[in-house]
């Protein structure tokens, strides 16, 4: 994403056009440096996407404890 062909303007997105990183040619020979947030629908829905799937492992996980320690119980108590 950051990589450029020489100092010519470029522009480029990523994260299905959520976050955009642009060079531009500024006074004096130098080159303007530019990035940042352009559409943050796509980040929102990554992010709410993530969250459930963590919520979805962490349930699974305490239930598979409970689990464990249900079989121990019954094993020690046998």
């Amino acid at each position: 994403m950051f990589s450029t062909d020489g100092d010519k303007a470029v522009r480029r997105e990523s994260l299905f056009g959520s976050l955009f990183f642009e060079t531009r040619e500024i006074g004096g020979g130098g080159l303007g440096v530019e990035m940042g947030v352009d559409n943050p629908t796509a980040l929102l829905v990554i992010f709410f996407v993530l969250a459930v799937v963590l919520a979805f492992v962490q349930f699974i996980y305490r239930g598979l404890k409970q689990r464990r320690e249900y079989l121990i119980n019954e094993i020690s108590a046998g």
